[in-house]
């Protein structure tokens, strides 16, 4: 449980590592903050990065983990299992507070997370800053 009193549920857990494990057709999953929990809000099936991009609002934080393919440094390709957290400047104070209390416990109950982002607007969360972080692990 966060310091926030909101709790990541099993079903939630579940989802992940079914994702993680590529048991899903999904690449992309957001979670939100609804009551005291965290709950899933989208689950996309389509690879194309652009419509992850499209889930994200300018007013709305999410948790968000991504079956992200890429090109290593060497050329080869792989992917990796990353964690966005997406707070962006432009939504209440109230719910920055809320998710930022709360992305530790989010992040402790996903096992298996390669790659941590925190985004505060679209330009730190392109296909290049998330291929250049996922290089360096």
């Amino acid at each position: 449980m966060a310091m926030t009193g909101i709790t990541v549920p099993d079903e939630t857990v579940a989802l992940f590592d079914d994702f993680k494990l590529k048991r899903t057709s999904h690449k992309f999953v957001t979670f939100k903050i609804e009551g005291d929990e965290v709950v899933p809000a989208e689950k996309i099936d389509d690879a194309d990065f652009d419509a992850f991009l499209g889930c994200l609002q300018e007013d709305q934080p999410r948790f968000c983990i991504l079956d992200f393919q890429y090109e290593t440094t060497d050329g080869r390709p792989t992917d990796k299992v990353v964690f966005v957290s997406w707070v962006p400047d432009t939504c209440k104070v109230r719910e920055k507070m809320k998710y930022s209390g709360t992305k530790e416990a989010v992040k402790s109950a996903f096992m298996g997370i390669s790659v941590n982002i925190n985004a505060t607007d679209l330009s730190e969360v392109t296909k290049e800053v998330i291929t250049e972080a996922c290089n360096k692990v």
